[in-house]
């Protein structure tokens, strides 16, 4: 087994040449955790009930402790990590989500409380009657204090328990009714809130003439409140179209125009929405002049038409930015002549694709309109890569598949847009032949052939899964087939699977002719990987059985980390993980003969309501064990030194990013560079925000723009962001961390800021 020192986690390992045999520790000793409960004086509150969790279960877990009259109390817990929550009349609850309870302690802990500050008052309508039943909520400013919630009587007089002194939102709501949004300073002990009818919107829209349109089209977007105002009632009249049950605030309206049967027109409008009453708003067209006929020609840069195809033509912005939007289509002619009756008077946009088939653009163009005797328009393909799928006879493949899009027509021809000039690597695919993987250089503003695509159905493979003695079968388990490029692809979205039946036994038909793996990763232990030859028909798997790697994770201070993940990642995609129980204790399965990185994060604790503590964070470790090797490694995590922050302009599902330490040049293969992904530190664990649908709080953010890596020990290292779908770009970024210093480093996606293209 061989370890490095990366950071400041600590490895413990047995002795040289012995397999010590670990045993399992015992249940933890039980800690008597004593608290004081404290106003702001330092004076006890008694009677305070404190609710106590481990930090990496939820709060329905909780086990209750009440102070007595000296404000103190105590729980019997388990050595670890641990949330409270703190409660008593007349004060703020409050969360504690760093409580480090380390084994044979018998510390003391304070837990201050806020007092409570006045909020109430009373909910009348617009002529000052009361409004009964109504649902209050306030959101203070400071995110670690709780909503609370108050409901009104029936007299519409409220009064809120445990609210924050300081600036906050009160939200006001009743079905039936508008909801209401107010800043407010606490404390308030005579606050009125005034309720407002639901109303309705008139939207009108008015042709060139001056005329309206009659059962016009239109759309609505609240821009102060989403919540509640997803679905109303529409109504179209000669006049408008009439939207109700909306609450008062301010509205983009869009609406649109068809000037004749190819262009539509549209724009917007804001409109505030007074509450109780029907509120108009007029989209007016009057006096917009269409530009048209247009008339021309679709042509090719070497003057052949582009006949049967369907063009669009979108208006550029007015020059105000203000002015209506325009869109026209129409299809092509056998010449390539075109005629748009109704553009508007600018520069346009122009793209044409086929009817059939896939429809990518396969040619632009911008210009504006002509005269009705036009000449020809000249389209400039966008990117684009073009070829022909054929079966081994030469005849074309009526139908298939092209990535996850379905291909019908009778040429076999494909069309696949360019985005970017790089290479790309797509799959090809149909019912009852092997898929091919389609590796081509695009180039942007320029159509390029690629050789005919021929399916075979391939071969078929049959073989069976035996235990580690040659013997065993090993039934019901999970065989995966695997392109080479993708073993070390944590997304790869190309692997087919089949099940070994009660005697081991398995089939896998229609494999590529060349080089394939089997890869088995049993929960249950052991794995296999084997290359499949492109005329190997018959093959024995045999599982290599694993090494077993196990010790304790804990905070630096003797607190064990309960709940927190431990994962090896391992050559050629054979990862496993598992998780420390109540003592910090893991045991994990490590492949035999692979090489490996333990990763230990503690993601997965991140719910915890705020305020919360700084992450956690950990550093790889790379590991290599023989089959049935016991080895023991400890893990702390890092602590001191620097931090890097990295921002992208905005989340992006598809962006990987990790840290190297040391001058890492770019990786010259795809795999290359997911080996390296295997060594290299992660980001810090997200947080989710606090939980509520009140748009002036936000919300969890599923994918992240912005990337943290804290207490990295000082030197440089070499920063990679992997963004892309078809064709990955990776951005390489050498960065210094200092002792005590953040770096702040805002970056562009890959993809757009000159990553280097690795094709898979």
């Amino acid at each position: 087994m061989r370890w490095s020192w990366v950071g400041l986690v600590a490895v413990v390992l047995a002795c040289a040449g012995t397999r010590p045999e670990l045993e399992a520790p015992g249940p933890a000793k039980d800690v008597t955790w004593m608290f004081r409960v404290v106003d702001p004086e330092g004076q006890p509150v008694s009677g305070a009930q404190v609710n106590v969790w481990r930090a990496d279960q939820s709060q329905d877990s909780a086990l209750l402790a009440t102070a007595n009259a000296q404000g103190t109390g105590a729980r019997i817990l388990k050595p670890g990590w641990y949330s409270a929550k703190v409660q008593a009349r007349g004060f703020v609850t409050a969360f504690r989500t760093d409580i480090r309870i380390a084994p044979d302690s018998r510390s003391r802990m304070d837990l201050p409380l806020a007092r409570t500050v006045p909020l109430s008052g009373r909910v009348v309508d617009a002529e000052g009657k009361p409004v009964s039943d109504v649902r209050l909520r306030f959101v203070s400013s400071n995110v670690a204090v709780p909503v609370v919630e108050a409901i009104g009587d029936t007299q519409g007089q409220f009064t809120f328990e445990g609210v924050a002194a300081g600036e906050g939102l009160l939200y006001s709501d009743k079905a039936g009714w508008g909801w209401q949004r107010l800043k407010v300073t606490t404390p308030q002990p005579e606050l009125t809130v005034v309720l407002g009818r639901l109303s309705s919107l008139l939207v009108r829209v008015v042709d060139t003439e001056g005329h309206v349109v009659p059962n016009a089209a239109s759309q609505f977007k609240p821009l102060d409140w989403w919540f509640g105002t997803a679905i109303n009632p529409e109504q179209r009249t000669p006049e408008g179209t009439v939207y109700s049950q909306l609450a008062a605030q301010r509205y983009r309206v869009t609406a649109g125009y068809l000037p004749g049967s190819d262009c539509w027109w549209s724009r917007d409008v804001e409109v505030d929405v007074l509450a109780g009453q029907q509120t108009e708003v007029t989209v007016s067209f009057e006096g917009v002049a269409s530009a048209g006929p247009w008339t021309g020609r679709a042509m090719t840069p070497d003057g052949k038409p582009l006949a049967g195809m369907r063009l669009v033509a979108t208006a550029g912005k007015s020059p105000d930015g203000k002015g209506p939007r325009g869109y026209c289509t129409v299809i092509t002619g056998p010449d390539g002549r075109f005629e748009l009756m109704h553009p508007l008077p600018r520069i346009h946009k122009l793209e044409v694709a086929p009817l059939k088939g896939l429809h990518w653009v396969v040619g632009v163009a911008e210009q504006g309109p002509s005269s009705p005797d036009g000449g020809p328009v000249v389209f400039h393909p966008p990117g684009m890569l073009v070829g022909r799928v054929l079966r081994p006879d030469g005849q074309p493949v009526k139908e298939y598949w092209f990535e996850s899009y379905t291909v019908a027509n009778r040429e076999g021809r494909f069309s696949w847009p360019v985005d970017t000039s790089r290479p790309y690597s797509l799959f090809v695919g149909a019912p009852g032949m092997a898929p091919v993987r389609l590796r081509a250089e695009g180039r942007v503003h320029e159509e390029r052939s690629v050789p005919d695509i021929t399916l075979n159905p391939g071969h078929t493979v049959e073989g069976q899964l035996l235990q580690e003695d040659g013997r065993t079968w090993v039934p019901k388990v999970r065989i995966e087939l695997v392109d080479p490029v993708d073993l070390d692809n944590p997304r790869a979205d190309r692997i087919w699977a089949k099940d070994t039946d009660d005697t081991g036994r398995f089939q896998f038909e229609h494999l590529p002719r060349g080089p394939q793996f089997l890869r088995v990763n049993q929960e249950q232990g052991g794995t296999a990987l084997y290359e499949v030859g492109g005329r190997e028909d018959r093959v024995e798997l045999r599982l290599t059985a694993d090494a077993v790697l196990q010790g304790f994770v804990t905070d630096g201070a003797r607190v064990p980390l309960a709940g927190v993940t431990v994962q090896a990642r391992c050559e050629a995609g054979l990862d496993t993980r598992t998780t420390t129980d109540e003592v910090g204790h893991y045991v994990l399965r490590v492949p035999g003969d692979r090489e490996c990185f333990v990763h230990v994060s503690e993601e997965q604790l991140r719910d915890a309501p705020w305020p919360r503590p700084a992450p956690l964070v950990f550093s790889p470790q790379p590991v290599s064990l023989s089959p049935h090797e016991r080895e023991r490694g400890d893990f702390v995590p890092r602590n001191g030194g620097g931090a890097l922050q990295v921002h992208f302009p905005e989340p992006r599902e598809r962006l990987e990013t990790f840290l190297v330490p040391g001058h890492v040049d770019m990786p010259k293969t795809y795999g290359a560079l997911r080996m390296l992904q295997r060594s290299g530190f992660t980001s810090d664990p997200a947080a989710r925000n606090w939980p509520t649908e009140d748009p002036d709080v936000p919300g969890y953010q599923y994918w992240r723009g912005d990337f943290s890596f804290s207490h990295l020990p000082p030197g440089r290292y070499t920063f990679f962001a992997v963004d892309g779908w078809y064709g990955p770009s990776v951005l390489r970024v050498p960065v210094d961390v200092k002792q005590g210093e953040t770096k702040f480093l805002p970056l562009g996606f890959p993809a757009d800021s000159g990553g280097t293209p690795l094709v898979p």
